[in-house]
This record gives C-alpha cells, structure tokens and sequence, in this order.
C-alpha cells in the first residue's frame, strides 16, 4: 500500500514556498519534448521543469549531469569515475535508468541501443540555452524507453546571436585542462555553427585519468515557410578504470576507507568512438507544419578488463516524418518513425565473435492537445510499434531466435487552471520498453518487453517570482527487464516479477530581495517488486537496489552587482539498497551523503568572463554506486568513490 506519511510530511513542507527550490521558469515556458512539437508548459499534464541559461551560470556543476542532478526526482551515480559517463535515473529505475529516460540534444536522440550512458562531455554549459526536463512517460511520442520521462537539451544556435567566437579555458584539481571552442555566424538565410572540445583529467581514483576529444557542426538554411539543418558531430573518449573498493566486515578490509584512491586494476580501460551526423527539415505545408529527421550513429566500444577483451561496434539509423498543425483552438500531431540498429559483439581473451543482434523498429503515433474552453487542455495521444528481433549467438552458449512484436501505447490527461496562479492536473497512459541489444546477448530466455501502467496528478502554483510545483505518481510495471543475480547459475539478464515505482517531486523557488534567490525540491519515492520468487526468495515487498528514498536540493544565488554572481548548493542523496541485493538480505546498504558546491562568477566586459567553482566543498568522502559481491548469504561487498573535493577556474572570452 502506498505510504502516506512522508506525503503528508511533503505537503507541509510545499505549505513554505520560501524554502522549497528547483531550476522553475515561468510556467508559460514553450517545451518541445513532450509531443515532439512546441507546446506551452501551462497546457502540458505533465509535471515540467526547464533549467534557463540564468539558473545554469549560477550553478556550480561542471557537466549536464551534475547540472541534472539539482532537479526533482533525478539522480546521479557513476560506475566509470569519470563525470562524462554519470549516469541519470529519473523518477527512481535505479541501473536500468538510461534504459527508461530518454536524452535528446536539440531534438536529437542521445541514448544509443545498448547499456552505456550516453557521453554529454561534448556539451559546455556556456553553450546551452536551456534544459527541458518532462517526467512521465513520453513513449507516445518517442516509443519505447521513456517511462521516467525525456530530457531536452536545447543549445544555442541558429539566427538568435550575432556572429561570435566563444574560447573557454579551464584548469582545476586532478589536473583537469580543458578547452572548448565555439563559431557561430548567420546571414539572412544560413547559420553556421561548429565546436570543438579537447579535455584531460586524472581524476579522483589512480589508474583513473580521462581523455576526451569532441567536435562537431551544424548548418541550417532558412527559406520561404521552413528551414533546413545538417549537423555532423564526432566524439572520442580513452578512460582508465580503477575498479572499485573492497568492504568486508568479516575480515575488516574496508580499502574504501583506507585507501578510496587506490585500484588493484591498474590496466583496465576503455575506447569509446562515437560519429554521428544527420538532417532536420521543417516546411509550412497546408496551414501545418511538417517535419523530417534523418539520423545515423556509429559507435565503437572497446575495453579490456582483467585481460578480458570485449569490443562492441553498433550502427543505428533513425527516421521520423510527422505533421502538427491547429485546427481551430486544437492542435493535432500525427508522426511515423523507425529505427534499424546493428550490433557485432566480439569479446574473450583473443576477441573472439560473440553474437550479432539486429533490431528493427517502426511505429506510428497520434497525439492531440485539445482547448475545449479557456484554462482546460486535454490530451489525448496513441502509438503503435513493431519490432523485429533477429538475435544470433555465435558462442553455441545462449539461444539465438527471430521474434516479431506489436506493442502499443497511450496516455490521456487534463489540464485545468484554478485560476490565474493555480492549475491541476491528472494524467493516465501506458508506456513500454523493449531489450536493447546488450540486453539481448547471451539471454537464458527470450525476453518480452516490459510496460507500464502509469498514473500521475500534480499541482503548479506561480505568482510573481515566486513558483511552486508538487506531483504523485504511480507505476505499475510488468516484466520489467533487469538484470538479477538470481537467474540462472550466473545471473542474466530477465524479466522481473511486477514492480511498482511511485513517489512524490515538490520543487518551488522564490525572490527573497532584489539580489537574492533561494530555490530547491525535496523528492520522496519507492521502487518496490509486488510479487514473486526468484532463487528461492520471496521477493514481494523488496526494495529495487540503487534507488534513494529521499532526494533533496537547496540553492541559493546572490547577485552583489549586475556583473557578479555567487551560486551555493547543498544536495543531499538518502541511503539505498546495493545493486544485487533484490533479495534485501544484505545488512549493508550505500550510506546517505550531502554534498556542498560553490560558484563565482563574474564578468569583466561583454568579452571576458571568468568564474571558479569549488565541488564538495567539505571533502565529504561518499560513494554513489555500490553493489553486492554475492547474490545470497553473508558476502563483501564494492563501493566506487566519489571525488572528493575539487577546484575549476574557468577564462571565457567572446568576440
């Protein structure tokens, strides 16, 4: 049954706006990542934040995923060491969070058909207009993998500035260098923009250090009712791995204590090399608009861990062609879109093939935002998918089998202003998620996809400067895909007995004086299995491993002069059981922590900007990914440290 008290406590703190906060713009924000179109955040039955240029120049974060961490219901871990490779779980899925949050940079798909998060390092934060963050399920607009919600980062480009070059240098703690470079120039018809990013760092642990190089391009040219973009982007990553820090209280080894530098991997690493390029066109055809994006990734991992060689090689084409157009107060979105992905996996001592998996993908939505009077919306959406698995093990270990699937999703919700400060909503729908092909190898079974049933009503208050937001969800999943430590004789990959995931998000934020702003959100959730056996162990009512109860965020930004702005942030991740303890028998659990970052900037002339950040400010010593080493009985278990404290200082210079 759903725990009432920590909602109650919630509500009587969303009775404070003073003290409540989070990254909130005006609610009339325009949001593109919901329907895939522009629609208004106060017409949207979602629960929306939009992180501004503003917000992202006070904060102290150092990557979008840091910057993503500061927002109700997110959280942040990381398994590499490295910051370009965090990961980001929305509304509480815990290891499988990229799996149900979908990433897009301008629109642009970042997540890639496999396991590993998507690399955002290539994305300076100075370069960034704003960040949409829409919970919920988006999987009628985008299909499968977004029952946490899509993230939208929107960059600046295209005819808004005038022509520039932007430099910025950063050095800073762990012998961090960084460099990154931006060209922007338009005429009446055509933009041009290109970047490129070239940053080393040894990071927290030994054996840990980290080189990325990243570079891209986009033009777009601008004609009579439409536009067209062409953008082409390249990315290399060479990442050390330390591996982790062993605990065993019976025999009092604790090197996460004693030693959370050190590494007893000391030539573990990985490649990662991503190119990616694509088109985007937008044209006025009968009073609507109509859209087309066409894009390809190629994508190479390689890395070797212990002397095990393992090299994943993905190709993935993706098409979408839809049409969005008002029909009087009412606005209808009707789309088509497909996916063709490829991946050859070789590993073993000598690199030896492993399996091909192929995936195709192609479904069709409808989605319409009706206005049957002023200050109600109602939205109404449906999708249809098909999926073709053709999975073929060459190892003679696991099966290989051709699987063919129809899958369907909808969602219905309202809007209704209560009056000009206050509106409701409440919104229903289903969603869904298919196997990504690292999920497909070497499976003991085949797997169905898992679906959601999803349920939300929330709250948006704003007068003023001053805003607050409070949302209760509720999923109920079936067959949701995992991997458990309890299958098989060696754990695999599976379907899990029912889940459900519920909780609740509060964020608000208000002007305390003319130079001072406090804003934060406190988010209390649940991630538990209802019902079934695995191993022998009852799992019902067992808590879903890596998954905090209680997420909370506190910032304060003060602006001493229109030039110079001070950030503080106080973020603070409650404890939460580790990954491959589904059986909740393990007395050990990944401690609570509460970090401290600071930021100053300040700008000495419309060409020159410099800033400096200070990260944990306190040197707390935290780890935010820890797992189990076996899967039943008394055990040690591995932590992966967090950095301790770190300084960036950072020379932007504009012309």
């Amino acid at each position: 049954m759903f725990n009432y008290k920590p909602l109650a406590a919630l509500v009587a703190l969303a009775c404070a706006p003073a003290v409540l906060a989070a990254a909130v713009t005006q609610l009339d924000e325009v949001v593109v990542t919901a329907t895939r179109v522009a629609d208004k955040a106060s017409e949207l039955p979602a629960n929306v934040t939009v992180i501004t240029a503003a917000d992202i120049a006070s904060s102290p974060a150092r990557t979008v995923q840091e910057l993503l961490s500061t927002v109700a219901g997110v959280h942040v871990f990381n398994r590499t060491g490295s910051p370009a490779n965090a990961e980001v779980d929305l509304r509480g899925f815990g290891v499988t969070d990229i799996s149900n949050t979908l990433i897009l940079v301008d629109g642009i798909k970042q997540n890639t058909n496999d396991l590993a998060p998507p690399n955002l390092s290539g994305i300076p934060l100075q370069a960034i207009e704003r960040i949409e963050v829409v919970r919920g399920s988006g999987a009628v607009a985008y299909g499968g993998g977004t029952t946490g919600g899509v993230i939208n980062i929107i960059t600046r480009n295209g005819f808004k500035d005038q022509p520039s070059v932007r430099a910025t240098f950063t050095v800073g703690s762990q012998d961090l260098k960084q460099l990154d470079v931006a060209v922007h120039q338009a005429s009446a018809q055509v933009a041009l923009d290109a970047y490129v990013q070239s940053m080393t760092s040894d990071n927290y642990r030994r054996n840990n250090a980290e080189r990325n190089d990243n570079g891209g391009i986009s033009a777009i040219w601008r004609h009579d009712g439409g536009d067209v973009r062409f953008y082409a982007r390249n990315s290399n990553q060479g990442l050390r791995l330390p591996g982790a820090r062993k605990v065993d209280p019976t025999t009092g080894v604790d090197e996460f204590v004693q030693d959370p530098r050190g590494t007893k991997k000391p030539h573990d690493y990985a490649e990662t090399r991503t190119q990616d390029y694509g088109l985007q066109a937008r044209q006025e055809l009968a009073g609507g608009l109509l859209y087309l994006d066409l894009a390809q990734r190629h994508k190479n991992i390689f890395s070797s861990q212990s002397s095990w060689l393992d090299q994943r090689s993905t190709d993935e084409s993706n098409g979408s062609l839809r049409y969005e157009r008002e029909l009087g107060a009412h606005r209808l979105a009707v789309g088509v879109d497909g996916q063709n992905t490829a991946t050859d996996v070789d590993n073993g001592m000598t690199l030896s093939p492993a399996s091909r998996i192929k995936q195709q993908l192609l479904g069709v939505f409808a989605d319409a935002l009706l206005r049957p009077q002023a200050g109600t919306t109602v939205n109404i959406g449906v999708r249809n998918q098909h999926v073709d698995d053709d999975v073929h093990d060459l190892t003679g270990y696991a099966p290989s089998y051709q699987k063919q699937q129809e899958l369907h999703a909808w969602q219905l919700g309202i809007r209704q202003a209560l009056n000009t400060n206050l509106d409701v909503y409440a919104k229903l729908g289903q969603s869904f998620r298919i196997a990504n092909t690292d999920e497909q190898a070497g499976v003991i079974q085949f797997l169905v996809p898992q679906t959601s049933h999803d349920k939300e009503i929330g709250v948006a208050w704003q007068q003023g400067s001053s805003s607050a937001r409070a949302a209760l969800f509720r999923y109920d999943l079936n067959n949701e895909i995992h991997y458990n430590p309890l299958a098989g004789d060696y754990g695999a990959n599976v379907n899990l007995d029912p889940t459900r995931r519920q909780g609740v998000e509060l964020e608000g934020k208000t002007q305390l004086a003319p130079q001072w702003q406090l804003n934060g959100n406190l988010t209390w959730q649940q991630a538990k299995f209802r019902s079934g056996v695995a191993g022998g162990v009852d799992l019902a009512g067992n808590t879903v491993p890596m998954v905090p109860h209680w997420l909370a965020n506190v910032g304060l930004t003060w602006l001493p002069q229109q030039a110079t702005r001070v950030g503080m942030e106080l973020q603070y991740v409650g404890k939460q059981r580790l990954d491959n303890d589904q059986a909740n028998q393990f007395a050990a659990q990944l401690s609570a922590y509460t970090l401290t970052n600071l930021k100053l900037s300040h700008q000495y002339s419309k060409h020159v900007d410099v800033s400096l950040a200070v990260n944990n400010l306190f040197d707390k010593q935290y780890a935010s990914y820890g797992i189990r080493h076996g899967a039943t009985g008394p055990d040690y278990y591995n932590l992966y440290p967090g950095s301790g404290r770190t300084m960036q200082a950072s020379l932007t210079l504009s012309y």
